[in-house]
């Protein structure tokens, strides 16, 4: 069974950076990791808040990628 690994990347326009990936879940298809990723992703804006987010223009990305498995 192949899993899917959910990245979330925090970016800044005001720095014109992100941090590195971290990986925060693993799901059995594409399909629950979009819809968690969309989830964490406004649960992280409603977390960091309004102020810091215009402060620095952070913005959140995810990428849902298939991890290989063990003897691939």
């Amino acid at each position: 069974m192949k899993t899917i690994a959910l990245f979330m990347i925090m970016c800044s326009t005001m720095s014109g950076s992100c941090l590195k990936p971290h990986e925060i879940g693993a799901y059995n298809d594409f399909y629950n990791c979009m819809l968690n990723g969309h989830r964490e992703a406004l649960n992280k804006i409603q977390e960091i808040g309004q102020n810091q987010i215009n402060e620095h223009g952070i913005f959140i990305k995810f990428i849902c990628k298939e991890k290989p498995t063990i003897g691939s």
